[in-house]
């Protein structure tokens, strides 16, 4: 191991690697970098930088950090690799009835925030009425990832 000063903590590595530090904790738990723990937190040496884990995973894109992307809030958010996105649900079209969003999370499994995160998502499919109080279609009820979740 490199000296004392030049030791890394889980944290300090994963920023310089540009993973997550809970994937660096998993590599020291399963011996794909070495490394000690002292006073409670596990020290990592620089030159670990270069071993065969991170190199493999740097193949595979992994290593990359996520970019950040602007979010309807102004602030900026991670954005999520398009292979782990679900694909919009699109409700059977020809039915004009809607329920209020407490109505609709009443009929199912779903949470208010939830419903309002589907919403904007583009997994449900709604409209807001003149006061902004969100309307959910009722089409959504026949959509087969939503049909499972009525009470």
């Amino acid at each position: 191991m490199a000296n004392e000063s030049q030791l890394l903590t889980t944290n300090k590595f994963a920023s310089r690697a540009g993973i997550a530090s809970s994937r660096v904790s998993k590599l020291i738990r399963d011996g794909k970098i070495k490394a000690e723990k002292k006073s409670g937190k596990w020290m990592i040496s620089p030159d670990e930088l270069n071993s065969k884990a991170l190199l493999a995973l740097s193949k595979k894109g992994t290593a990359a950090p996520k970019k950040k992307t602007a979010n309807a809030a102004g602030g900026t958010k991670k954005s999520a690799s398009p292979a782990k996105e679900k694909p919009a649900v699109k409700a059977p079209a020809g039915s004009k009835k809607a329920y209020p969003l407490t109505e609709f999370v009443a009929m199912t499994y779903l949470t208010e925030k939830g419903v309002l995160a589907w919403l904007k998502q583009g997994r449900l499919s709604g409209r807001q009425d003149d006061k902004g109080q969100w309307l959910v279609d009722a089409a959504n009820l026949e959509v087969a990832d939503i049909k499972r979740l009525i009470r």
